[in-house]
C-alpha cells in the first residue's frame, strides 16, 4: 500500500450495519446507542455491527458503541483537506472523533445536493488517505436496469484514487429501492451481489465487502441467502436504513445475520 495510505486493520468477514439517516437526534441516538450496547453483550458482543450517524453526533454517541464492540461511521465526508472550506467536515476530523467507515455516493446526496461521481471520488480519497474505510452505496437507477452496467462505472470512478487493497465495502442500494415498502427481490439481490464481487476481484479489490442495504429489515438477509445459488451471491452482512431505527429491530438483525452465516 502507498505511504500517503495508513494500514488500516481487516474488515469484519460479517457486517451487520445501521444508517440512522437523518432521523434520531441526540438523545434518540443516545438511548438507540444504549439499548444497541446491552443487547449486543446479550448476544456474543458487537464484531461486525456498525453504525453510520451524522458527524455532529459520533463524540457523543460514539464512544458507548465502540466500548461495546461495534464500529462507527458517519454519512458523509468533505472532499477537501483542511483549510478555508466553510461548513465541510474533513476526513481528518472525522478520523479525530473515532469514525472508523463513512458513507460515500449515496442517491440521496445526488437528489438533496446534485452530488456527482467526481465529488463521491474526491471523498472517497480523503477518507482514505486518513484511514476511514469507504461504504460506497451502488446500484442501477432504475427497476430494470442492468446492475452491472451501472455499478462497474462507479466502482472505477469512485474508487480510482483508493489502492486495491485498501479495504472498502460496496453496499448494493439500487435507487429505485431506496424507501421503499420493500427491499429488492431476494433473487435479483443475489445474482447482483455474485455480478459484484466479480467486477471486484477482476479490479483486484480482494479485500472488500459487500453488504445489501436499500429498504432492508429484519429478514431481507435470511430472504438473500436462501437465494443465492452459491457462496459467491450471498454478501457479507446487511445494511439497515429505517428498517434499524427501532434498536429492537436491529438486535433481531444481528441475530439473524449471524445465525445465517
Amino acid at each position: 500500500m502507498s505511504d500517503a495510505f495508513p494500514t488500516v486493520a481487516p474488515l469484519p468477514s460479517v457486517l451487520i450495519g445501521a444508517s440512522s439517516k437523518a432521523y434520531l437526534g441526540l438523545a434518540e441516538s443516545l438511548n438507540w446507542a444504549r439499548i444497541v450496547s446491552a443487547g449486543l453483550g446479550e448476544l456474543g458482543g458487537g464484531d461486525g455491527a456498525y453504525l453510520c450517524m451524522p458527524a455532529p453526533l459520533l463524540g457523543a454517541v460514539g464512544p458507548g458503541l465502540v466500548e461495546a464492540g461495534m464500529l462507527i461511521g458517519a454519512q458523509d465526508v468533505s472532499r477537501f483537506g483542511p483549510g478555508a472550506h466553510t461548513g465541510e467536515t474533513t476526513a481528518e476530523v472525522l478520523a479525530d472523533l473515532g469514525a472508523r467507515l463513512v458513507m460515500i455516493g449515496h442517491p440521496e446526496r445526488v437528489r438533496d445536493q446534485r452530488e456527482t461521481l467526481d465529488d463521491f471520488r474526491g471523498k472517497a480519497l480523503a477518507a482514505a488517505r486518513n484511514g476511514i474505510v469507504p461504504i460506497l452505496i451502488a446500484g442501477e437507477p432504475t427497476r430494470g436496469a442492468d446492475p452491472e452496467v451501472a455499478i462497474a462505472p462507479q466502482l472505477d470512478v469512485i474508487l480510482a484514487d483508493v489502492p486495491a487493497d485498501f479495504p472498502v465495502i460496496i453496499a448494493y442500494e439500487p435507487t429505485w429501492a431506496i424507501g421503499q415498502p420493500e427491499p429488492a427481490p431476494a433473487d435479483h439481490i443475489a445474482a447482483t451481489t455474485g455480478a459484484i464481487r466479480e467486477l471486484l476481484h477482476a479490479r483486484g479489490r480482494r479485500a472488500s465487502r459487500i453488504v445489501y442495504g436499500g429498504s432492508a429489515v429484519v429478514g431481507t438477509f435470511t430472504g438473500i441467502v436462501e437465494a443465492a445459488n452459491d457462496a459467491a451471491q450471498r454478501p457479507d452482512g446487511i445494511f439497515l436504513g429505517r428498517g434499524a431505527l427501532a434498536p429492537e429491530n436491529f438486535l433481531a438483525t444481528v441475530d439473524e445475520v449471524r445465525a445465517a452465516t
